[in-house]
């Protein structure tokens, strides 16, 4: 698999940015995952983790570290938590670009926000006993 592009190699066809936190495990994980899926290189993955991250106009690190974040590159508007997600999904082929959709509407996008903030708190513990870094 060719090396992902970074920030300073944006290509024109990607349709969002996805800001992840590169220094957990579990995240890094399901990142892998949506990069191996990601064939059409529609996404600009972006570590928030990293020493100096590329941060959005109007973010910090530590902003982007305390969410998931997903920015649209075509509006350059900002998503997070499930919003952030379905965006990512609308921009990964099928089945998860159908699964974008869906999650995009309100009522699927509301209960997806509390799984996430459950998710969140949580966190912790699920990478420290079932994810090990790699």
């Amino acid at each position: 698999m060719s090396e992902p592009i970074t920030n300073h190699e944006q290509a024109n066809d990607q349709e969002v940015a996805v800001f992840f936190v590169g220094g957990c495990p579990m995240c890094t994980k399901e990142i892998a995952y949506y990069r191996r899926l990601d064939a059409e290189r529609r996404v600009l993955w972006e570590d928030a983790a990293a020493e100096n991250p590329s941060c959005p106009v109007g973010y910090d690190k530590e902003t982007l570290l305390k969410r998931f974040h997903v920015k649209d590159l075509r509006t350059g508007k900002i998503y997070d938590g499930a919003a952030g997600f379905a965006h990512l999904w609308c921009s990964l082929p099928q089945p998860w670009r159908a699964a974008g959709k869906v999650a995009k509407i309100t009522p699927v996008t509301w209960l997806m926000e509390m799984g996430y903030l459950v998710t969140l708190r949580i966190r912790p513990f699920i990478a420290r006993y079932f994810f090990k870094a790699s």
